[in-house]
């Protein structure tokens, strides 16, 4: 039996698809609506002129009754039948950052900014919690240096 090998797919292509089959809408502004967002947010985050922050994929995460790290996983279904969840996704991610980073013997020899989109200084800051302007692009490039999947940064303790 061969399986079918389908494309990677964006972070933010998979939360927008999660989204749509969530609400069961086609329309990003349709989704926007429901998720109480300006439809332009949401075209920008399509067009990746932006990206989601922590604070906003909590809110959407709070509204639908799932975890914030569920809404990264690429064909979860989400059920209403979800308990409501409010953890606290800027401490998931310090913890992960820094659990990862010492797992997998990160050093300052790993990054070269052209390559990984992210320099030492600034991977050290978001570890330190000094950054509360963590979006969903800045997520992709410091799982991307971890080797690990975006959402593995935002899951609490409870799931791992």
């Amino acid at each position: 039996i061969v399986k079918e090998r389908r494309p990677k797919m964006r972070t933010i292509d998979i939360l927008l698809e999660n989204l749509r089959r969530y609400y069961g809408v086609d329309s990003l502004r349709n989704i926007a609506k429901k998720i109480e967002m300006s439809g332009n947010v949401l075209l920008n985050w399509s067009s990746g002129r932006s990206s989601p922050k922590l604070d906003q994929l909590d809110k959407i995460a709070y509204l639908i009754n799932v975890e914030v790290s569920k809404l990264l996983i690429q064909d979860i279904e989400i059920s209403i039948t979800s308990p409501i969840w409010r953890d606290n996704v800027e401490r998931n991610f310090i913890e992960n950052l820094g659990r990862y980073t010492q797992e997998k013997g990160i050093h300052k020899s790993w990054f070269d900014e052209k390559r990984c989109g992210v320099s030492y200084g600034a991977f050290r800051y978001y570890i330190n919690g000094n950054n509360k302007t963590v979006n969903l692009n800045t997520l992709d490039k410091l799982a991307k240096i971890l080797g690990i999947q975006t959402y593995q940064l935002l899951e609490s303790r409870k799931n791992r």
